[in-house]
């Protein structure tokens, strides 16, 4: 049986199977990083200067140890040189409550919780978390724009299979999954939920795997959340 999975809870510490025995990588969902305005600033780099001007005092809210929303913040602070602060919350809903308010001044949502709040004034969007723009905020600039190269964070879902599916089962999976994302009514579907679709085949979701496992292990043994390979 086919499931739908994510690499960020498994980078988190070792797993009893080998997770990347993969049909297609399906869909994506872009994050935002959003900032209340009294924060003062308007870019990626100007947080990062301030971050550096004051560490240990700017924080953001995240929904909860390990998730994407605190690891993105944690991407930032390992490639930036830079200590922003995760403050727990029991869902993004809380979060982006705070944030609002602000009492906490920055947070990682995805793309469909905080856009609406964006396009009213109350949050600004400094940044887009994938390798590319959205397209429902084209005006956005990527982090890797922003001057992070190689800053990608986006919750992803890819279709597997057990060990030892039969590779003929697998290719013809595949196939007919990437024929359904080429569907308008799927893509229609899959973006109203704030997804981008993506598809591919099993070989480049295996390299997508294996370089978000690598990726976000890094991440976690330098914040302290994994313990390093002997």
């Amino acid at each position: 049986m086919a499931t739908i999975a994510n690499t960020i809870n498994p980078a988190m510490g070792p797993l009893s199977f080998d997770f990347a025995k993969d049909l297609t990588l399906v869909a994506s969902s872009p994050q935002l990083l959003v900032a209340h305005p009294s924060l003062g600033v308007n870019s990626v780099p100007e947080l990062i200067a301030l971050a550096k001007a004051k560490p240990d005092t700017i924080a953001y809210a995240m929904s909860g140890i390990g998730t994407l929303s605190n690891l993105s913040g944690l991407l930032l602070n390992h490639m930036a040189g830079i200590k922003l602060v995760p403050v727990p919350y029991p869902g993004s809903a809380q979060g982006v409550n705070d944030v609002i308010a602000g009492r906490v001044p920055l947070m990682f949502g995805s793309a469909a919780n905080v856009l609406p709040h964006v396009q009213a004034g109350a949050l600004k969007a400094l940044a887009a978390t994938q390798v590319k723009r959205l397209a429902v905020a084209p005006d956005v600039p990527t982090m890797i724009e922003a001057g992070l190269p190689g800053y990608d964070a986006v919750v992803w879902m890819g279709l597997l299979a057990p060990a030892g599916t039969p590779r003929e089962t697998v290719t013809k999976l595949s196939q007919a999954v990437n024929e359904a994302l080429r569907a308008k009514e799927v893509e229609t579907a899959l973006q109203t939920q704030g997804f981008d679709s993506i598809g591919g085949s099993p070989e480049e979701f295996g390299r997508v795997i294996d370089n978000e496992m690598k990726k976000w292990a890094d991440v976690a043994t330098a914040a302290g959340l994994r313990k390093a390979a002997p």
